[in-house]
């Protein structure tokens, strides 16, 4: 349906009489703000998708959000929720314009049950603020994103969220017990009610949206639980020369007795991005943070067997003040944004067996596209480990935008040793076809029945819409979009000199 100016003003007073004024922005300032999430991308992506909204709302309770959805699908207008903007893939910016849904003012912490050890809690609420709030009774919100001061609840769950505590607590799927989503009809329903036999097929629909990216309904609120408040918890960190020289740290503690809260990897590269930004910061070298939480006795024990772990494997601890910093740090890995105009990342999991050959194969492939990467990693389980490498880009250069191909090379590295790359959004759907092969069907059955109109969060995931809603352009075929980013990878390695953001004296890569 082509909005005209005349329709997008009717739309206009429909969703001010949903929400008041105060709520509905038709700014072109504001609505800029959120044609992008956490990662850049270069200018000439406005061409391909129209990814500044036409409206802004942001509903506080389920009833608002249900009006909204079902004034969409009245409307034939495309709807985008979103949370905090901090994913990586596009998966909460538009690509045809169309009701952008912030769901950060439904904040709200509904319930804490100290008995049962849970919390109930509105979508828009981030992880950080939740973990303080709940820390404050005496309870341990055990997992958070990298995010975790901007990402929100409903948001992570909804990207098939792992990190900080996922090495012993799982993924955020773990925590979550009941759930509260808006269908794309405008239905609310529950998730596992506790009234529900949830051992009956179909009975827990908490894993239907676990990763759905907000393709399939939107999420209001979430039951979680809690764990008692640790009685320890102590952060350590190793060095070694560089990231190759800990290619055996990962395998070593998941062959081990010991069980980490966190252990996460950063190189060199990382932190000479970090030092040109704080010069007062490690100099260059890759670190092995862990962090041991628990009775202070299997902590204390824990820490020994580690130190002599890693000395075991050429590495050096570092004093107690450089892992408390590190450790306090946590959320704030991409300092290096201010280096640049733009800053990419991307992320795909590997066996943990293939840590050696990601990290040799990766430095090979920034090598042949002439690039910096910074390669970071965490454990997300004792078979798995998520990698993130991330890289500057200068969106104003003419072969800027074409360090993008690292992306799609990245993901094939991944794919060669076993591993898959996290993440589908907008950007990288190009891969939901090659992960999930037969199943692809599946989804998009699902996806048909619930939303058949295609107004929720549409052409993402499995497939690429294009800002043009007409024959052969209004969608960009996986293979196009394959192609287009192999293109950009020889391009690449055809430039005479490597990208040299910050200068590396380690020896390393």
């Amino acid at each position: 349906m082509r909005r005209t100016l005349a329709s997008l003003d009717y739309s206009f007073r429909r969703l001010v009489n949903i929400l008041g004024p105060e709520r509905v922005s038709r700014d072109p300032m504001e609505r800029l703000m959120y044609s992008h999430d956490f990662a850049s991308l270069p200018k000439i992506a406005h061409l391909q998708w129209k990814m500044i909204p036409d409206f802004i709302a942001v509903p506080k309770t389920v009833e608002e959000v249900s009006r909204l959805i079902q004034f969409a699908y009245e409307a034939g207008i495309p709807i985008v929720p979103r949370g905090g903007g901090t994913g990586i893939v596009g998966g909460s910016v538009p690509n045809r314009g169309g009701i952008l849904l912030d769901l950060r003012r439904m904040d709200r912490v509904e319930v804490i049950d100290t008995e049962r050890r849970t919390v109930s809690v509105q979508a828009g609420r981030t992880w950080k603020e939740l973990a303080d709030i709940v820390a404050a009774r005496g309870m341990f919100l055990p997992v958070s994103p990298l995010g975790a001061p901007a990402s929100t609840i409903g948001g992570w769950f909804a990207t098939g969220g792992v990190g900080i505590g996922s090495c012993k607590y799982g993924d955020a799927r773990d925590l979550v017990l009941d759930m509260e989503v808006v269908l794309p009809s405008g239905e609310i329903v529950r998730t596992a009610d506790r009234s529900a036999d949830l051992s009956v097929a179909y009975a827990n629909l908490n894993p239907a949206f676990f990763g759905s990216e907000g393709t399939v309904g939107v999420i209001t609120s979430l039951t979680l639980q809690l764990f008692p408040k640790p009685e320890a918890l102590t952060p350590l960190s190793y060095s070694f020369k560089d990231l190759a020289g800990a290619k055996d740290v990962p395998a070593a503690i998941a062959g081990s007795d010991l069980e980490p809260y966190n252990a996460s990897f950063l190189d060199p590269i990382h932190l000479a991005f970090v030092k040109a930004v704080r010069p007062d910061s490690l100099d260059p070298q890759a670190l092995a943070n862990i962090v041991f939480e628990g009775p202070k006795d299997e902590v204390t024990a824990s820490e020994k067997e580690m130190d002599g772990l890693i000395a075991g494997l050429g590495g050096k601890k570092l004093p107690e003040d450089v892992a408390r910093s590190q450790w306090e740090g946590r959320f704030d890995l991409y300092p290096a944004r201010r280096i640049s105009g733009g800053l990419v990342i991307t992320q795909a999991e590997f066996p943990v067996s293939r840590f050696s050959d990601m990290v040799r194969r990766t430095t090979r492939l920034a090598r042949r596209l002439r690039m910096q990467v910074a390669v970071n990693s965490f454990l997300v389980d004792r078979n798995s480990l998520a990698v993130e490498p991330y890289f500057l880009m200068d969106e104003q250069a003419p072969l800027g935008p074409l360090t993008l191909a690292f992306v799609k090379k990245f993901g094939d590295v991944a794919f060669a040793l076993g591993g898959h790359p996290r993440g589908l959004g907008l950007f990288t759907a190009f891969n939901f076809r090659k992960m999930h092969k037969g199943a692809t069907g599946i989804y998009e059955t699902v996806k048909s029945q619930l939303d058949p109109y295609r107004k929720m969060n549409p052409g993402k995931m499995t497939e690429v819409w294009t800002r043009y809603n007409l024959p052969i352009v209004n969608v960009i075929p996986p293979e196009a979009m394959t192609l287009g980013l192999e293109v950009a990878a020889f391009v690449r390695r055809l430039k005479p000199t490597s990208d040299r953001y910050v200068k590396i004296e380690t020896g390393g890569r």
